[in-house]
């Protein structure tokens, strides 16, 4: 009899979980996000961010580190991205989006980082303000019903221990990253966003030509984690990026190009309402 009544409460159990996250909607958990930030007086307070930090740059199985300090500064639906870091080959990195145009600099003369080559074919995480989180104004879910985004409940999905609430995200002119968002399922704080893209192996014209196609596999990671007051606003204190190209291409092994790169970026300070120039979000003219 106890082992029938145990049965009964554990499908009990799961099945009021899974009422629950049906009546969930995708209103409910923005409101209860934007809630999680700060109150909508406070955050209507808030013109523009700066948030500056120290990051750390690392190329996954290899000895390449940089360690340096980052900047990021927001207004609107603008924003500007600043990387220094104490490394001959990759001294510095910048892009921004200027409120029409989105601008991704080069590293060297002709060449861009891996970041930045990712950022040119996908405009829409500058455009969007999807890059950064809650950490810029230009937040993309500050402004959902502006953007006219398409934004999807998709359920829930456990990382690190922790339920969340997962959202699916669309941008107005479309794209072909598919985007996740993921939300904290006791304080609906945004703790990562995943960007995935799949091209599938092309035929070739000869046999051996197919033979040496193969799978390209893109993805970008963005988790944010120690939450912090930062002066009304609760913010993440660390953010970290990661991003990765896997290729199953016989060309692609054989030169050992799939990438693994990963940075650290821990918040050092912050201001808000600064006097912005008019040129603030001008990548050229710094």
């Amino acid at each position: 009899m106890k082992i029938f009544k145990l049965t009964i409460l554990f499908f009990s159990l799961i099945l009021c979980t899974s009422t629950f996250a049906q009546k969930m909607k995708v209103e409910d958990v923005l409101a209860k996000h934007l809630d999680s930030i700060g109150t909508k007086e406070k955050r209507a307070e808030i013109k523009n961010q700066t948030m500056f930090f120290n990051v750390q740059f690392i190329i996954k199985n290899s000895a390449s580190v940089g360690n340096g300090k980052a900047i990021l500064f927001s207004e609107g639906n603008k924003n500007l991205w600043g990387v220094n870091l104490n490394s001959n080959d990759y001294p510095t990195d910048k892009f921004s989006y200027d409120g029409k145009n989105a601008k991704i600099g080069y590293i060297r003369p002709g060449f861009r980082s891996i970041l930045g080559g990712f950022i040119v074919s996908y405009n829409e995480l500058l455009e969007d303000g999807l890059l950064g989180g809650t950490l810029a104004s230009s937040w993309t879910l500050l402004n959902a019903d502006v953007k006219k985004s398409k934004i999807s409940f998709e359920g829930t999905k456990e990382i690190d221990g922790n339920e969340t609430f997962v959202l699916s995200y669309l941008p107005k002119g479309g794209s072909d990253l598919n985007i996740k968002m993921y939300f904290d399922k006791q304080n609906y704080r945004h703790v990562r966003t995943d960007y995935n893209r799949i091209i599938a192996a092309r035929q070739g014209q000869t046999v051996d030509g197919s033979a040496g196609q193969g799978e390209d596999r893109y993805r970008l990671t963005e988790d944010f984690s120690n939450f912090q007051n930062m002066g009304g606003l609760t913010l993440p204190g660390t953010y970290r990026l990661f991003y990765s190209h896997t290729s199953t291409a016989a060309l692609r092994l054989a030169q050992n190009s799939n990438r693994e790169i990963e940075y650290k970026f821990n918040l050092t300070n912050f201001s808000y309402n600064q006097r912005v120039e008019q040129n603030a979000f001008d990548i050229d003219a710094k």
